[in-house]
């Protein structure tokens, strides 16, 4: 279903929004403060973020138009403001949705599938997908560095979609296996020798301006410099 990070500063709320995200089959982050929520998008995999206007150590609205400096993960605020002055900044700041409390469950769960839905429809539906000197061209499943075809396997290829249309995002070894070899049991050692594979392909030709990063041996990204 996807990664949802929730942020929120009124702990009874968070808990009851949790509950009904995970019955839904979300694998559910929380955080109480900025600072958490940070660290949590430094750490993992973000579908979708679900932020309260105003937690304990700043503005909401300021996170979101922080973040939008590095990731492209769509926003939903919760908020009691209802004036169209704090909707429309929290539009600016790169929201993509506003829900007023109160509100119920379903509405939330239901808002949050809509909006995932239409951004997968959009990133699936782009016919190319370029980065620094790579460029995929995704309707003949082909990926060029410098104008090269850069020669890869289907699975190689599915692997680098998936960091390039998230660019920046870490994935863990498991999150790769589950959107690449969706439905077949884990072997987190098929995943590692791909990106092996991957590096050797991609980063040489690139000279070194396109990278796959792995921090703490754990968390995978492409990156361009």
């Amino acid at each position: 279903m996807g990664a949802i990070l929730l942020m929120e500063n009124d702990s009874s709320d968070m808990d009851a929004n949790r509950a009904h995200l995970e019955s839904k089959g979300y694998n559910v982050f929380t955080a109480s403060t900025l600072r958490e929520g940070e660290n949590i998008l430094e750490t993992r995999h973000i579908d979708l973020i679900i932020l309260g206007t105003v937690l304990p150590d700043g503005s909401g609205i300021g996170f979101c138009a922080k973040i939008r400096e590095r990731y492209d993960i769509p926003v939903i605020f919760l908020t009691h403001l209802d004036h169209d002055a704090a909707l429309i900044a929290g539009l600016k700041a790169g929201g993509d949705e506003y829900m007023t409390k109160p509100y119920s469950l379903a509405a939330l769960s239901a808002r949050a599938e809509a909006l995932l839905r239409r951004v997968r429809m959009e990133k699936n539906s782009a016919k190319t997908i370029s980065a620094g000197p790579l460029r995929i061209d995704c309707d003949k499943r082909k990926a060029y560095i410098n104008g090269s075809d850069a020669a890869l396997t289907p699975k190689e290829y599915d692997v680098l979609l998936l960091f390039a249309r998230e660019m920046g995002s870490e994935f863990t070894i498991q999150e790769i296996f589950s959107q690449v070899w969706d439905g077949e049991r884990f072997d987190g050692r098929t995943v590692i020798v791909h990106i092996s594979s991957l590096r050797k392909k991609i980063q040489p030709n690139s000279e070194g301006s396109l990278s796959i990063a792995t921090r703490k041996r754990k968390y995978y990204s492409l990156r361009v410099q």
